[in-house]
C-alpha cells in the first residue's frame, strides 16, 4: 500500500468507529427506534444543506481542475465522497426504522462531514500555501472534527450501554 492510498481510505474512519458500536451492541441494533430517536425531518434538513455544499464544491472543483489544469484529484475525490455520503444518509432517513440503520446513517453523515474538511485540506496542501500554514490549519480542522466525533461516539456508547442494562 502506497502512502497516497492512505488518503483514499481516510473517509472510512467513521464507518469503522460506528461499526465498533454495531458489534459491541448487536442485540440493541435490532431495536425499533422511537419517534424522538427517528427525528427524520431535522436530519433531512441538515443533510440537504450540507449535500448542497458538497455538490456545489464538487462541480466547482471539476470545472476549476479542467480550466487551470491543476491536480485537484484528492479534493474532487473527497467532495464526491461527501456528496455520496450525504445522499446515502438522506435515503436512509426515508426508511430507517431500526437502530442499525440510524447508526449507518450517522456513519455516512460523519464520513461526509470528514470529507468536506479533507477536501479543503487537500487544497491547502498544494504549492500555493506555505507548509506551516497548511499544517496548522490541517491540525486545527482534523482536531475539531475528531473531538466532535469522539464526543458523539462516547455519548452513543454510554446511551447504548445504559439501554442494554
Amino acid at each position: 500500500m502506497s502512502f497516497k492510498s492512505v488518503f483514499y481510505i481516510l473517509p472510512f474512519f467513521p464507518m469503522v468507529t460506528r461499526g465498533i458500536l454495531y458489534f459491541k451492541f448487536q442485540k440493541l441494533m435490532k431495536d425499533v427506534l422511537t419517534n424522538e430517536e427517528l427525528d427524520k425531518e431535522s436530519h433531512r434538513t441538515y443533510i440537504m444543506t450540507l449535500a448542497g455544499f458538497s455538490f456545489s464544491g464538487l462541480l466547482a472543483m471539476v470545472i476549476l481542475d479542467a480550466a487551470l489544469r491543476q491536480d485537484f484529484r484528492f479534493s474532487i475525490y473527497y467532495l464526491f465522497m461527501s456528496f455520496i455520503g450525504y445522499v446515502f444518509a438522506l435515503n436512509l432517513q426515508s426508511y430507517k426504522a431500526k437502530r442499525w440503520q440510524d447508526q449507518l446513517a450517522i456513519a455516512s453523515m460523519d464520513m461526509a462531514s470528514l470529507c468536506l474538511i479533507l477536501s479543503i485540506l487537500s487544497i491547502l496542501m498544494t504549492k500555493n500555501f506555505s507548509p506551516a500554514f497548511a499544517c496548522t490549519m490541517s491540525i486545527m480542522a482534523i482536531s475539531i472534527w475528531l473531538i466532535d466525533h469522539s464526543f458523539r461516539f462516547r455519548i452513543d456508547f454510554k446511551y447504548l450501554q445504559e439501554k442494554g442494562k
